[in-house]
């Protein structure tokens, strides 16, 4: 049978980006010489939810605005 680890966290909301950086170091420290390949699958997932939640810019709007310079 398979052995699953867990681990509990418990965050504080008000600080948001300095709790989801201690919970991944947290896992982190369950994965020695994964630490690379798991930041990059977390970058991977990052930049495609800033992807979508950035605007789209036109690009004959873009294009306008570099000729007028």
């Amino acid at each position: 049978m398979a052995v699953v680890k867990k681990i509990e966290l418990s965050l504080d909301l008000t600080r948001p980006t300095d709790e989801i950086v201690e919970s991944i170091v947290a896992v982190l420290s369950y994965f020695p010489g994964r630490q690379l390949e798991i930041l990059q699958q977390v970058d991977h997932r990052v930049g495609e939810m800033l992807a979508t939640l950035q605007p789209k810019e036109d690009p004959e709007t873009e294009t306008a605005d570099q000729t007028t310079e």
